[in-house]
């Protein structure tokens, strides 16, 4: 709770909302105390008396006023006849909390020498000169709490039907969200009216408030019911319920006390953004006149009784306070719902975009054990980086090549100085992360360039950041060269010229690349789409058939007909690539596109790549962990660690003569064949070389 709200306090909207709520049900609590008057208090001869509390220069006073006409009820102040208003003044009694007896209330007037009292009014009376304020602190009573416990109760349904239907599954699964269907085919509006139009509508106020919100809760929870049922019908599949159901844990405390708590986040979410709907159902229903009647109170009863006609609203304005008090609650819990949402998903989360300011200065740099050498600051040279102690300029890291100009046909890609930074929303603060800090080199045309380095290196933000694939809270400096066009200056719709159709880009995981619910055939007709508008279904079919040959997948003309779920991971990054060739893109970045594979099929990835480059003159990013097989596709090797470029140049260059440290310790845990050990006899070991051993093995 305590994260919670140090994060809405870094939302100002969210933060104002959830003190407005807290003032309105602290208002709710207290009711007797703050309200001068009962809500069923009546000053006849004032009807729609006009607000007469006046700050004078003698205090505050309560200004008596004449009737002028009783058919507008128009009203006018008299001249200095006025009564002091007092704070904390006795009046009529009341149980504080309901559980002791009090008589104090926070404003009033005291009565005169016969004992008759002016009303004070600080929004005014209705029709029967009742006070305002006093009837919309005790409204908030029903109109706040109503959508508190009709939640809760719609909550707690939500959660028995929604868990057992997703836990069991089968026949129950189907019987509750056939069940759960038929509630919300109807529009909750209209079944909340049917359901109340078939009782009794002469009823107790008590009474009242239980029916509306067992209507309300029951119209409520189908939605809820169903959104955790999928979560569940996923969460059950995980290692600890299996472990907990093999333990012969009951079911019911296996979906209340490991599965419900995973989901809680989402639970309160549901709740806050729940409250408001159930608000305004109840006002709906008690300003049609089939909700809370008199003498109970509630905003919507107000609304009801006292804006009858729109010459009521011209004359007396202050009657429509209840539903601005309405619109405020509706939009402070949705507000905070919002707030909540971005906590607990931090994918909603909306980051301001700040503009990434990087001093030049002078720098000498020496270090050579991580391959840096010293350079002179120039605006055509050298990388932007970030020093151990956190200051910032401009420094040359390992082998730095020169920087693509345009009508270098060599080059392809060339990197500049690339920078980037996520600004990240934390409970206590807004932090900034240093993802990468400077990097440069180039790549050339037919070349296979492969960056190499340990997770969170920044290989893959470095290489997403070509195409403009940085998500929002992202600040990227520097300059990236595609053919001589700086990327990085370039709109959201000049960008799209060259994803794809210039630079294609292949997954690490190949299984979460492609919509689950559209076959391979619907892919490639969607993508020859938007390249020629015109093609037939046919001519894209045929077009996709002899890509899929290229890359060597079996039987692709009936293949394409399958789903996602029904390929092997390398014939998926088979797909993969050869989608990235059906737009003829000349830059292939492929982002660890064999980690999620086995060996066999990695090697037989690695080799497909290869050959293409040869056959279309691809140069291709390639990124992975494993050092070998980068040295294995690479023509050059770059290698990154915290952000930085530590050394960059040819495969045989980095295996045969590394520079720096680091890259030395990346060779040095690679796995080495050439020594065993076996196990002679109890208590002793020996050493062998090779695969041979001798002794007795045991």
């Amino acid at each position: 709770m305590k994260n919670e709200l140090r994060f809405i306090k870094r939302k100002p909207i969210a933060f104002i909302s959830l003190i407005v709520l807290v003032v309105l049900y602290l208002f709710m609590i207290f009711a007797e105390f703050l309200s001068p008057y009962t809500p069923t208090k009546t000053f006849e001869q004032n009807t729609f008396h006009p607000a007469n509390i006046r700050m004078t220069t003698k205090g505050l006073k309560v200004c008596e006023a004449r009737v002028l006409n009783r058919i507008d009820w128009d009203y006018a102040y008299v001249k200095d006849l006025t009564h002091d208003l007092k704070f904390f003044v006795h009046g009529e009694s009341y149980k504080v909390l309901g559980l002791f007896n009090c008589d104090l209330h926070l404003f009033g007037t005291v009565p005169d020498e016969n004992g008759n009292v002016y009303p004070a009014y600080l929004f005014g009376a209705d029709n029967l000169g009742r006070d305002m304020l006093s009837r919309i602190i005790y409204g908030s009573r029903i109109s706040l709490t109503i959508g508190f416990v009709a939640t809760a109760v719609s909550l707690l349904i939500a959660v028995i039907f929604g868990g057992l239907a997703g836990f069991f599954g089968g026949k129950t699964d189907w019987t509750i969200m056939r069940i759960a269907e038929f509630f919300m085919l109807i529009p909750g509006i209209y079944l909340i009216l049917f359901l109340r139009s078939l009782l009794n509508t002469k009823m107790d106020s008590g009474t009242s408030y239980i029916i509306i919100t067992l209507i309300l809760a029951l119209v409520g929870w189908p939605g809820t019911a169903r959104t955790l049922r999928g979560m569940i019908h996923a969460i059950k599949r995980e290692e600890f319920v299996m472990n907990a159901e093999l333990e012969g844990i009951p079911s019911l405390v296996i979906i209340f006390k490991y599965i419900i708590p995973q989901i809680s986040s989402l639970l309160i979410v549901s709740t806050t953004l729940s409250i408001p709907g159930f608000i305004m159902s109840e006002t709906t229903l008690s300003y049609i006149g089939l909700g809370i009647a008199d003498p109970a109170v509630s905003w919507g009863s107000m609304i009801n009784r006292e804006i009858s006609t729109l010459s009521n609203l011209s004359r007396y304005p202050w009657l429509l306070i209840p539903v601005w008090l309405l619109l405020l609650v509706t939009l402070a819990f949705n507000f905070l719902g919002d707030a909540l949402r971005d906590y607990y998903d931090p994918y909603h989360a909306v980051f301001g975009k700040r503009k990434l300011r990087i001093k030049k200065e002078e720098l000498r740099i020496k270090n050579t054990q991580c391959g840096i050498r010293n350079a002179e600051l120039d605006d055509g040279k050298g990388v932007n980086g970030v020093a151990d102690d956190g200051t910032t300029g401009d420094v040359v890291f390992g082998e730095v090549s020169e920087v693509a100009r345009a009508g270098d046909d060599d080059i392809i890609l060339s990197m500049k100085n690339v920078a980037v930074e996520f600004e990240v929303l934390t409970a206590n603060e807004r932090r900034v992360v240093k993802a990468v800090r400077g990097i440069s080199y180039d790549l050339h045309r037919g070349e296979i360039l492969g960056i190499v380095g340990e997770s969170g290196s920044g290989k893959s933000v470095s290489t997403t950041a070509i195409p403009g694939l940085l998500p929002g809270n992202a600040n990227l400096s520097g300059h990236i060269f595609y053919d001589g066009i700086d990327l990085t200056t370039l709109s959201q719709k000049e960008l799209r010229e060259y994803r794809g159709k210039k630079i294609g880009l292949i997954f690490q995981e190949p299984g979460r690349s492609f919509d689950p619910l559209q076959n391979i055939g619907s892919v490639f007709f969607e993508l020859y789409q938007n390249i020629d508008p015109k093609i037939t279904k046919e001519e894209a079919m045929d077009k996709a058939e002899e890509l899929l040959k290229e890359v060597e997948l079996p039987d692709p003309k009936s293949r394409l007909q399958n789903f996602p779920h029904q390929f092997s991971g390398g014939q998926l990054q088979r797909i993969g690539i050869a989608l990235a060739l059906a737009q003829g893109c000349e830059l292939l970045i492929a982002d660890e596109p064999t980690t999620a594979l086995d060996v066999t099929i990695s090697m037989q990835i690695v080799g497909l790549l290869s050959e293409l480059k040869k056959k279309h003159n691809l140069s291709i990013l390639f990124i992975s962990h494993d050092i070998d097989l980068v040295k294995n596709i690479s023509d050059r090797i770059v290698v990154m660690h915290n952000g930085i470029i530590e050394e960059q140049g040819t495969s045989k260059e980095v295996f045969e003569n590394p520079k720096a440290e680091y890259t030395k310790h990346l060779l040095a845990m690679r796995p080495q064949f050439g020594q065993h050990y076996t196990i002679q006899k109890a208590g002793e070991v020996k050493e062998t070389d090779g695969m041979k051993t001798s002794g007795e093995q045991k």
